[in-house]
């Protein structure tokens, strides 16, 4: 394979500004300059490297072009000119200036080259999405998941507004989405979440050479009212109820479903600890481990509930190491529901909510919208329930304030006034007693027969 020498080199054109690829081979024998379609001014030129000075406007007979979409723009030349020597390369040929100038406008979708001003190329909102992706998606490491709420943000936003670019978001732009979720019916929580995480890529949008996104945009609130979101967790007594359930059948599948969100309940565990724990992660009756969402170090001492549950999968490790063989969070979150529901976890929990102005309200029971995550505030409302200090709670959750702490800790309070109501019962039984005391044998018996029915 024969290598073909070639430089590519960059400059405006002084009678006209535009900006012109030229490419010299072959002993520099053959040449082609290729008209970009941009246009630049001298003074905002950096020469030494070729390309326009990062963040300046190019303002030629009344048009503007952006450093950011010029750059560009000698990229994809340069790019497709290095792609056609390679081709001619690996065939042992070189091209004529013809073809190479033929080659790269083909590539490029230039049938012919204009003589005439052209608009700046556009850079469409889905190809800086993206780049934003890839470029914070590396750095921060996100998951899949977490990329996909950012496409979600994409998705909405270019479904209220078709016509929205990174050149025209306006505040007008935010209320016709904000008015785009309320008609769909979206619940305020989730559209206040939704615009957090579009105006996250606004903002770096922002950062980005050649585009400016207005502050009322990035600074934009939805002043949509939002409750706070109901809590579910399931008290001590269900929780006891739920471990020592007997399945009909003994299914395996709602038995092991049921055991790991049990055993997640009485570490404090997040789903992804769960899958990622391994029989070396468990000493002297403690689990010590890093969590996989945090990167914090948790210690958990063991709990009663928690042994006997490893002693049953004891000898069914994966060959990995592995302490459970846990199926995908989608499918165990399925299995969960399908075993609190044989169990008869059915209490009634009732979600206030807004979409728009309208308050609005929803019934479940408990045993259809039972997840992984409810297990984690079940540790939590039960442990400050049983008034075991909160630092020892952190301790194990790996929370390092209050302030993530919150929702659990409002989960308790919801428990200690449960547990509060045991004042009037006890009242009203003390009342009961005395009563009995006082009645005769033809009362009581009248009583019993009524307590029988009754209860």
């Amino acid at each position: 394979m024969i290598k073909i020498q070639f430089n590519i080199r960059t400059l405006i054109d002084k009678r006209d500004n535009r900006v012109i690829v030229r490419v010299r081979w072959n002993q520099k024998t053959n040449e082609v300059g290729f008209t970009t379609g941009m246009y630049a001014q001298e003074d905002k030129w950096d020469f030494l490297n070729q390309k326009a000075i990062k963040g300046t406007v190019h303002v030629i007979n009344g048009n503007k072009f952006n450093a950011y979409d010029i750059n560009d723009r000698i990229c994809e030349f340069q790019e497709e000119i290095r792609k056609v020597f390679s081709i001619y390369e690996m065939n042992n040929t070189v091209p004529t200036p013809s073809e190479l100038k033929m080659m790269v406008n083909r590539e490029l979708g230039r049938l012919e080259e204009s003589t005439q001003v052209e608009s700046p190329k556009k850079t469409s909102l889905k190809i800086l999405l993206n780049r934003f992706l890839k470029e914070c998606g590396n750095e921060k490491n996100w998951d899949d998941d977490c990329k996909e709420k950012y496409i979600q943000a994409y998705q909405h936003i270019t479904a209220a507004v078709p016509s929205v670019t990174p050149y025209n978001i306006t505040i007008d732009t935010m209320y016709k989405l904000r008015d785009w979720y309320v008609k769909n019916e979206y619940k305020n929580r989730t559209i206040n979440k939704q615009v957090v995480m579009l105006k996250c890529f606004l903002r770096w949008i922002n950062q980005q050479e050649g585009f400016s996104i207005p502050d009322a945009v990035l600074n934009f609130s939805t002043n949509l009212k939002v409750m706070r979101r109901t809590v579910t967790f399931l008290h001590y007594e269900e929780l006891l109820h739920f471990a020592n359930f007997q399945f009909e059948n003994n299914d395996e599948r709602l038995i092991r479903a049921r055991d790991l969100w049990c055993f997640m309940a009485f570490t404090s565990l997040r789903y992804s600890d769960l899958s990622n724990l391994k029989t070396g992660h468990i000493t002297d009756g403690r689990i010590d481990m890093m969590t996989q969402k945090t990167s914090d170090h948790i210690s958990i001492p063991l709990t009663d509930g928690a042994i006997s549950i490893l002693n049953r999968y004891r000898g069914k490790e994966t060959a990995d190491g592995h302490v459970f063989e846990v199926p995908s969070n989608q499918k165990l979150n399925d299995a969960i529901k399908d075993a609190a529901k044989a169990a008869g976890l059915n209490r009634i929990i009732v979600e206030t909510y807004f979409v728009g102005n309208k308050r609005l309200e929803e019934q479940h029971q408990f045993c259809d919208i039972i997840s992984c995550h409810d297990a984690r505030r079940t540790f939590v409302s039960c442990s400050l329930a049983m008034s075991i200090p909160a630092q020892v709670v952190m301790k194990c959750t790996g929370h390092k304030g209050y302030n993530t702490m919150k929702p659990y800790i409002e989960t308790a309070t919801e428990t200690q006034a449960l547990e509060m109501e045991k004042w009037n019962r006890s009242q009203y039984r003390s009342q009961i007693i005395t009563l009995l005391d006082n009645a005769n044998e033809d009362i009581l018996k009248n009583i019993l027969e009524y307590v029988k029915k009754a209860v």
